[in-house]
């Protein structure tokens, strides 16, 4: 989004000081993390796989580690290939934009700072009771604990962060559609690349849901609540896609309507002199076929190719599943051999 890309906060400052690419960073993250679980796990001899009346299974703690990985992983690296996506669209934001527009970085770092600390302090303080009063209390694995502690710390403070800078980023989009949007009707792709913006903020909220439904899957398999339980969630991420792009949709159709009404006035005033005027008919005929255009301009800054997108990143929310399916296949395997 324009102005937005000189909001460095700590996420992108830690991926802009990396030596390496987007996915390569993001898998060292995935790889220090999750091994991270391994190494407490082996020094506190906690089993990968169980045995019960059912067979070898995946064991549960193992099961939520790579879980709350994949959520760590996924709101570092999508906002960043978000931010990547946004940087090149750079030029197509600024078509869609008047020229005398002034926009300003949506920074907001008290707030930030704010919610890192509510978010720190909020996970933390519910591990540590699970870990110390509730079930989840394990005086065998103290490592494994302390592993989850500072897990679910992350996962707070990335998710509190998530929801303060979406929050700006919002109130920024909606500042940049009210007071710099050029809404032009016959050339509604130069607003494209907000659809595409939209697009990349659903898939954000598809795959960290699909990281999060890991949690439950491995217990509960298919049952009516985690099947109304990604109902929710595709529900939520086509929320978000069109409550992004809803701002603008208005103001489509009141840029429409004001055009129609100002083409209508005008032909009802060619219609009298139709007769007394030679080149009237033709001029009538050149509003008439311009009235036709307006009225068929779309009303929704995307084509069919974003919507496929945001379907194709709904599908994501089936990958707990298959990975679920997969994963007990291998545990069978070793579990038999």
């Amino acid at each position: 989004m324009p102005g937005a890309d000189s909001w460095n906060y700590a996420e992108q400052i830690f991926y802009d000081r990396s030596p390496f690419g987007l996915w390569i960073t993001t898998l060292i993250v995935f790889a220090v993390l999750f091994g991270g679980y391994a190494a407490a796990a082996w020094i506190d001899h906690v089993p990968w796989i169980i045995h019960d009346k059912s067979g070898p299974s995946l064991d549960h703690r193992a099961w939520v580690a790579l879980s709350l990985t994949l959520i760590v992983c996924c709101a570092l690296g999508l906002p960043r290939y978000s931010r990547l996506m946004d940087q090149r669209d750079t030029a197509a934001f600024a078509h869609a934009l008047r020229p005398d527009a002034t926009l300003t970085a949506p920074s907001s770092p008290t707030r930030l700072r704010l919610f890192t600390a509510l978010g720190a302090l909020v996970a933390g303080g519910i591990m540590l009771w699970f870990q110390l009063i509730g079930q989840g209390s394990d005086a065998h694995a103290p490592l494994v604990a302390a592993w989850f502690t500072v897990a679910a710390v992350l996962v707070g403070v990335l998710f509190l962060r998530g929801v303060a800078l979406t929050v700006a980023s919002a109130r920024y989009g909606r500042n940049v559609v009210r007071t710099g949007l050029q809404i032009d009707l016959l050339r509604i792709d130069l607003l494209y690349p907000w659809g595409r913006l939209a697009s990349r903020t659903a898939l954000i909220w598809f795959a960290v849901s699909a990281a999060t439904l890991l949690q439950f899957v491995g217990d509960r398999g298919f049952d009516p609540y985690t099947i109304a339980l990604v109902a929710g969630c595709a529900a939520m991420g086509g929320w978000v896609f069109i409550n992004t792009l809803g701002l603008i949709h208005h103001e489509i159709r009141v840029a429409k309507a004001a055009e129609l009404e100002a083409l209508r006035t005008e032909i009802t005033g060619l219609k009298s002199s139709l007769y007394a005027d030679p080149a009237a008919p033709a001029k009538l005929q050149s509003l008439l076929a311009f009235e036709a255009r307006i009225a068929a301009a779309p009303e929704w800054p995307f084509d069919q190719t974003i919507l496929v997108r945001v379907g194709a990143s709904a599908l994501i929310l089936t990958v707990p599943w298959f990975g679920q399916a997969f994963a007990g296949l291998m545990v069978a395997h070793l579990g038999g051999s």
